[in-house]
Parts: C-alpha cells; structure tokens; sequence
C-alpha cells in the first residue's frame, strides 16, 4: 500500500536506463493510501485510510532528442514547472521553497492553485540517486488528481482595439528577494489598473570570487542581482499618452523600492 507514486515511476526509469534508454518522459495515475482517523467503512472506502487519487510524472535525460541544430541541453527544475504549467492552463499555479523527503533540499517547491497546495515537485534527492545508481537526478512532480481535472469553461474576450504599450525596467534588489516576490510587489502597484502582464526576462549577478568585491560598471555589488522585467500597458478604452505611461512605470518603480528596498540599475 504505497503513499506515493514516485517510488514506481523510479522503478520505471531504472528499468529503461538498464536498456539504454536515456530520455525518458513518463507519468502515473493513480490511488496511494494514508492514514486518516475520519475515514469510515463505505463501498468506497475503508476505516482509517485515506486513498486519494493522485497524478505523477517524471522527466529525465536531455530536453531535446538528438539533433544537429541544438547542442545537448539537460533537463532542470524550470523545465519541469513548465510541464506543470502547461498541465494545469489556462490556470496559474504559484510555487513556493518547500522540503520533501524524496527531493533535493534547494530544488524543491510546493505546487499551490488558488493559494492552496495540491502537491510537490522538484529534483531527486542526491541520497536516492546514489541509492538507484542513477547517472544525473530525474526530475519529478506529484500533485493531487481532482484538482487537476477540474478545468474552467473558455471565456471569450474581444480582440483589444488599441494596442499595448510596452516598457522594459532593470531592478537591483538582494539575492533573497525571489521572483514571486517581486511580481507580487510590481501587481500591487498603483497604476490605476493599467498594468496588464509583467515579465521576467533576465537576470544578472555580478562576479563572485574574492577580488569581485564590486562591478562599478553595473553598480551592483556581491548580494544583489538585477532583475530585468517587461511591463505591458493596456487601457480598454483609450490611448495611453506618454504621461501616462511614464506615471505608471514611475508609479512601479516607487513601490519596489517601497516595499523591496530595490532601485533601477544604473
């Protein structure tokens, strides 16, 4: 009676490395059993245990097959919470640092859907990839099935009849501020409802060693980054003026520095 999936889809991996298969894409579907003192005697159910349904996957080896206009890219952590993204549009899960026995203790997050959890994702621990004498860690996901299946009905909207206006910024901010964080912080601006997606596109980080104290040329120093974001500008019902629209980035950039101490990169 198992109370996980990932222990099988390791199994399946093992067996295909054995053959020499080193690009592996494979998922489960199905029931695991956990203790639960509320669960009753039913047709469908037993005393004291509960068996939820549950989805898992794992992903191993390169992202692309073998090919001459690519050079080999090995699969990691983001590539993964791209397959649980997609798995899971046109709703947007959020992710968050979290620890499980089965994953790397800095590689692991929380998937959640409308702020609560509905399962984990992330690398295999280092100690089980000794312990199955597996090349490179595989990458895995386990997340709770009902949630995943209950999918929104389409919404049609109108092809917007003006165009947006886009606008790139460069913040300096410390290493421990995250992406979420800053997003969260750029969607809680006062911008008059203006602000219709922001996007991560770079990230830089001066060098490291003992005698790359400071970058003067980028301003930055050891502890900070710069995270570059695209923000897009939209009003429904009129064009933005070019007051507009410096008010809002303007609007943006006071408020991380307000609430995340960053500061625009030089």
């Amino acid at each position: 009676m198992r109370s996980s999936l990932l222990g099988s889809l390791l199994q399946v991996l093992k067996f295909n490395l054995d053959r020499r298969v080193d690009r592996l894409r494979v998922f489960e579907l199905g029931r695991i059993f956990m203790r639960d003192n509320a669960s009753i005697d039913s047709d469908t159910s037993v005393a004291q245990v509960h068996q939820p349904m549950r989805l898992a996957g794992l992903a191993y080896g390169s992202a692309d097959p073998l090919q001459w206009g690519r050079r080999e890219v090995v699969l990691d952590f983001f590539d993964l919470k791209g397959d649980v993204q997609t798995l899971l549009a046109p709703r947007r899960p959020s992710f968050e640092p979290a620890q499980h026995p089965a994953m790397h203790p800095g590689r692991c997050a929380r998937v959640l859907l409308a702020g609560q959890a509905i399962g984990i994702l992330g690398e295999l621990h280092p100690r089980w990839c000794q312990s199955h004498e597996l090349p490179r860690p595989p990458l895995l996901f386990e997340l709770e099935l009902e949630p995943v299946l209950h999918w929104p009905l389409p919404v049609a909207q109108p092809v917007p009849r003006r165009q947006p206006v886009q606008r790139d910024i460069a913040m300096v901010v410390r290493e421990e501020v995250s992406h979420a964080a800053l997003l969260a912080a750029i969607g809680s601006a006062p911008v008059a409802g203006l602000l219709s997606q922001a996007v991560l596109f770079d990230v830089y980080r001066p060098e490291r060693g003992p005698l790359a104290r400071s970058a003067p040329a980028t301003g930055l120093i050891q502890g900070e980054k710069s995270l570059a974001v695209r923000l897009t500008l939209y009003a429904p019902d009129a064009t933005l003026a070019e007051e507009e629209i410096d008010a809002a980035v303007r609007a943006v950039v006071e408020h991380l520095a307000a609430t995340l101490g960053a500061r625009l990169r030089a």
